[in-house]
């Protein structure tokens, strides 16, 4: 009541000095008084104050207070965080089932979403039947061989138990029929029964018929120019995203016609990053500021700050921090200079220097540390205590051009040849030469279940833009081509980077979960 009255005589409030509940409290008062200007500061505030561990505080707050778009972008925001989800910001059973079983949960693999669950299981005690629920809440029509073999491996302890019997049964119908489906099921009934029991047939009947499917689209976009309309520094800056459905559309305009050397990287799947570049080539006049586009919220952001001159660097985001490595400076100086910057707190600090200068340099992310390629090696970021190097990990002896971080591997493309390449940190010394494409690629983006792979033309009489996609289910394996179109003024801007994120905000977020996983909840309601 203070608070209110306080913000009723002077019209100014700093909700940042208080909690969410106290927050809470003073939105339940003002929407009572239909005070409208404090609700709007109110859920601007939390909606910039949200993270991965308060994000269901607010979804609740906004739920009770009736702010349905704060709801919603609570709710999107954890299901976007997965991979940074922390198992105990979780409180209680039935949350759990209802995150890990949502569509829209962003999870690379089911098997990350099982050793989630299991790990909070296990941590709360809760009993190995709770494991039932766990394996109720994955997508099994997605689920690999080698998922339910990690699975199987992580349930040896317990390996007479009915969770483990119905995952030894769905890996035998995977192995054995080459899918999991409930017709088949129905077919083969009798013979999964006499070779398991009828209760686990039963049992892994009702879960695939209760199977809830994930929806989350992501989708790969591209800077793309229009050659044949104008002079390349006339051109517009545009992002094109690609779906099988609707091929190449022009989606985003992303910077000044004049800006020369800039890039684009994706933080997380709803916000991309814009930074760098030289406002026409010699000039001198850097772009040192930072732009994000939220997609959800369909608005662009300046963040203020005056980085190091630079373009034409490559960029890779760990978190909120954003790996800014080498590029183009004042005088046209080739910099092997690196710094990080602070997505949340706008701020930036230097770090080791690069092994080379170098410009336009392949950076990746993978398993949580970065990598980027110089001219002979592949180099490593290691932050030991107080000291920061750049390790080489694998000899190239050619430049890499793109990297990405697919599987368990790297993947790496030279946009001057056709081979596709990988490595595995730690275990291996070179580089291994997989497949070739049907023109040099110019840039990869990964969407977990394969690597989608944009090639172009070189000295042809006609430009080609094709996009391969790979799997990565056998060394073997060629690249099939998705779609392909020849004689087009469409032209990769290989230089700007690539990324993967939603392009539309989803819109059926409410969830409730299965009736397999309600079952075997009611053994919990304690909770």
């Amino acid at each position: 009541m203070e608070i209110i009255l306080q913000y009723m005589n002077v019209g100014l409030i700093d909700l940042g000095d208080h909690t969410i509940p106290v927050i809470g409290e003073i939105a339940i008062a003002a929407n009572f008084l239909q005070i409208t200007e404090l609700i709007k500061q109110i859920e601007y505030i939390l909606d910039f104050q949200l993270s991965e561990s308060n994000w269901l505080e607010i979804m609740s707050l906004a739920d009770q207070c009736y702010f349905p778009k704060l709801e919603k972008l609570a709710i999107v925001h954890g299901l976007l965080s997965f991979k940074s989800m922390k198992p105990e910001y979780i409180p209680t059973l039935k949350i759990l089932s209802w995150y890990l079983s949502h569509p829209y949960l962003d999870c690379e693999s089911e098997l990350d979403v099982y050793k989630f669950g299991a790990w909070w299981v296990m941590r709360q005690e809760t009993g190995v039947d709770a494991l039932l629920i766990i394996l109720g809440c994955l997508d099994v029509t997605r689920i690999t061989i080698s998922e339910l073999s990690d699975i199987i491996n992580m349930m040896k302890e317990f390996e007479n138990s009915l969770p483990a019997k119905v995952v030894e049964c769905l890996f035998y119908l995977l192995h054995t029929y080459d899918s999991i489906k409930t017709a088949n099921l129905s077919k083969l009934k009798i013979k999964i029964s006499i070779k398991f029991t009828e209760r686990v047939c039963n049992e892994v009947l009702n879960l695939v018929e209760n199977n809830s499917a994930r929806k989350m689209n992501r989708t790969p976009v591209v800077p793309m120019w229009l050659l044949k309309e104008s002079k390349p520094e006339l051109l517009p800056h545009c992002l094109y995203s690609y779906t099988k459905q609707n091929k190449f559309e022009k989606w985003l305009e992303v910077a000044d016609k004049n800006l020369w050397g800039w890039s684009v990287v994706s933080w997380g799947l709803s916000k991309i990053v814009v930074i760098c570049g030289e406002h026409g080539r010699g000039t001198g006049m850097f772009m040192q500021d930072v732009k994000v586009y939220d997609t959800l919220r369909k608005s662009w952001t300046n963040h203020g700050v005056q980085l190091p001159s630079r373009r034409h660097a490559g960029f890779a985001v760990k978190g909120d921090s954003l790996y800014i490595v080498g590029g183009v400076g004042s005088f046209r100086v080739v910099l092997d200079t690196v710094i990080v910057y602070d997505l949340k707190q706008r701020s930036f600090r230097k770090i080791a220097k690069f092994a080379d200068a170098i410009q336009s340099p392949a950076v990746c992310l993978h398993n949580d540390m970065v990598y980027a390629a110089g001219h002979k090696y592949i180099y490593r970021f290691e932050d030991v205590g107080s000291t920061e190097q750049w390790n080489s990990v694998v000899r190239t002896d050619i430049r890499m051009s793109c990297m990405r971080s697919f599987k368990k591997y790297i993947y790496c493309t030279q946009s001057y040849f056709s081979h596709l390449y990988r490595f595995r940190p730690d275990e291996d010394v070179r580089l291994q030469v997989i497949t070739t494409f049907s023109s040099p690629p110019a840039t990869m983006c990964n969407l977990y279940d394969r690597l989608l792979v944009f090639t172009r033309s070189v000295c042809r009489q006609s430009d080609i833009v094709s996009v391969e996609g790979y799997s990565g289910e056998n060394i073997h394996e060629k690249p099939k081509v998705l779609y392909n179109e020849t004689d087009t003024s469409m032209r990769v801007n290989d230089v700007a980077g690539s990324c993967v994120i939603i392009t539309e905000n989803p819109t059926d977020i409410k969830w409730e979960g299965t009736q397999y996983i309600k079952k075997y909840l009611q053994h919990y309601d304690n909770e």
